[in-house]
């Protein structure tokens, strides 16, 4: 899986969507009930006339008048609370910001694509205020690319509330000499007014922070990795300066930073989510223990070796945390059905005889041997991506903020079609995203929101080094159908899928080849720090504090 994508779905909270007036697509009515409803409605007619058989008999004329008036009451009974259930689940599906929002096309080959390029009232309710032009210069932009391998190009405008930069190691519009001038002067305008621009509130301010820091680790490392001519460059590092100031505006303090919440607490108690998947892929599911409970949900560890080198710690980070250069950074949950013992006895036995050690060490990753057990099905994986900011000493630190949420379901260890799963080789996967405009609405649904599982979507990281602009994908993939690229493209089953359960970046990765391990309860995630201290050796790292003339 990759780690965040653009959705369809909702985007706003309540009052945000009314900040201004969209164009508006003609309405057509639709009535899109739940299921049960539709079981209601369509059994009535059956509930009337069992009334009439449990109400009709041998009896006096008045008396069958009376159960006739009994009948009728019973039929207006059914009626009104099958009316009003309707009415209720019609205001439900109103008040659903999918289709409240008029921002984005909601289907056909536009699906997902914003309808102008004008700014959306994410960080502040005027769209034309200057942290929303800032944020929408970096955060739109128009593609044509085909929606499916070898179809015509398709123009859409896309971003907006994404989690993503869209830039790719092959995006020459961000170093076009009209874009940089364009976002130079944008940027000049924000240093001139900075008290303007800064948010007082400490989780809008991370957040921009963030989707500012996001664009000068890319310029800077396309410099890094000299890219282009020297004018190409001198535009990038112009521009890195600028930014670099602006970031520096936008740092916390150790106080404000205690003071961002728990966003996946506040999911879980938000009731948006259901507590069991039941194997049901359709369910926005979210484990409600995950954080909270390390007998059901083991965090999993890199294997570490008895002697450790000076500078372990930094280099055992995912290989998701190195391709977002450290901004963010990732933490693995495991689910065995029997609980903590059944996943260390699992654990040990694949150290002990289900993996050829050889093989693993030449190839620098996993390779199981045929006798290798199987993770039980039920087995859940979770990946889950947080955020990094930066504190008033330019130090970063890991915070609570969930920027997505990435989940695999077992529904069978063999890979088949059977029983049904939305990846159609055994198991169910889904994502949720960190949305702006629930975020700054309340901390609604913990600010996360499910990908769709059919829509195409982009991938951002794990690029060949010369990835074309969009992506040598492009939007060919749904969500589903990557995740299954991602993990069985080599005809991987079962638990060869779980490439955490074997560390397997070579040298490259850093950490030791082995078989992972569960952290102990109690303990205290390593990653958010390793993270953080891998970001402070990172050359991008170095340029921003140089542009700062630190």
């Amino acid at each position: 899986m990759t780690g965040i994508y653009p959705t369809i779905r909702r985007r706003y909270g309540d009052g945000m969507s009314a900040v201004r007036k969209r164009e508006s697509e003609p309405r057509r009515f639709s009535i899109r009930l739940p299921r049960p409803l539709w079981i209601l409605l369509l059994t009535w007619p059956l509930e009337m006339d069992r009334i009439a058989v449990c109400r009709s008999g041998s009896g006096t004329w008045g008396l069958e008048l009376r159960r006739k008036n009994m009948f009728t009451m019973d039929f207006h009974r059914l009626l009104t609370l099958t009316i009003s259930m309707c009415c209720v689940a019609a205001l439900a599906h109103a008040a659903d910001p999918e289709h409240r929002d008029s921002s984005y096309f909601l289907e056909g080959e536009l699906a997902g694509s914003l309808k102008s390029d004008r700014p959306l009232p994410l960080y502040d309710p005027d769209p034309q205020s200057l942290v929303n032009r800032v944020f929408a210069a970096f955060y739109i932009r128009a593609s044509e690319i085909p929606g499916k391998r070898g179809g015509t190009p398709i123009r859409r405008i896309e971003g907006g509330d994404v989690i993503d930069f869209l830039a790719w190691p092959g995006s020459a519009y961000w170093s076009e000499p009209e874009t940089c001038r364009r976002l130079s002067s944008l940027v000049d305008e924000c240093l001139d007014n900075l008290p303007r621009l800064r948010p007082a509130d400490p989780l809008r301010r991370a957040m921009l922070q963030r989707d500012l820091w996001a664009v000068f680790d890319f310029y800077a490392g396309r410099n890094i990795a000299r890219d282009g001519d020297k004018a190409t460059r001198d535009r990038r590092d112009e521009i890195c300066r600028k930014l670099a100031r602006l970031i520096h505006g936008l740092t916390l303090s150790p106080a404000e930073i205690e003071s961002l919440p728990d966003t996946y607490a506040t999911a879980i108690k938000s009731g948006k989510f259901a507590s069991e998947h039941r194997f049901e892929p359709s369910l926005d599911y979210l484990p409600p223990r995950l954080l909270t409970d390390a007998e059901e949900w083991q965090e999993i560890d890199f294997f570490q070796p008895h002697e450790n080198p000076t500078d372990f710690q930094s280099r055992n980070v995912t290989s998701h945390t190195r391709n977002y250069m450290g901004r963010s950074y990732f933490r693995i949950f495991y689910h065995f059905p029997g609980g903590r013992g059944a996943l260390e006895n699992y654990l040990k036995i694949i150290d002990k005889e289900g993996l050829d050690w050889q093989k693993s060490a030449q190839f620098g990753g996993a390779r199981f041997l045929a006798t290798a057990p199987q993770v039980p099905v039920g087995t859940e994986v979770v990946l889950m991506q947080l955020l990094i900011t930066l504190d008033d000493q330019l130090r970063p630190v890991p915070t609570r903020i969930v920027e997505s949420v990435q989940m695999r379901t077992f529904r069978n260890v063999d890979g088949k079609p059977e029983p049904p799963t939305n990846t159609g080789v055994g198991m169910n996967v889904s994502e949720y995203v960190l949305k702006r405009g629930l975020l700054f609405d309340g901390l609604k649904q913990g600010g996360l929101e499910r990908t769709p599982d059919d829509k195409p979507i982009y991938r951002v990281i794990f690029q060949v080094p010369n990835a074309p602009d969009w992506g040598s994908g492009g939007r060919s993939l749904s969500l589903a159908q990557d995740c299954r690229r991602c993990h069985t493209a080599a005809g991987q089953v079962g638990g060869q899928t779980i490439s955490s359960l074997v560390h397997g970046g070579g040298f490259d990765g850093g950490a030791t080849l082995g078989v992972s391990h569960p952290l102990a309860a109690g303990t205290p995630s390593p990653r958010g720090s390793r993270a953080a201290m891998w970001k402070t050796r990172h050359e991008t790292y170095r340029r921003l504090l140089e542009s700062l003339g630190e």
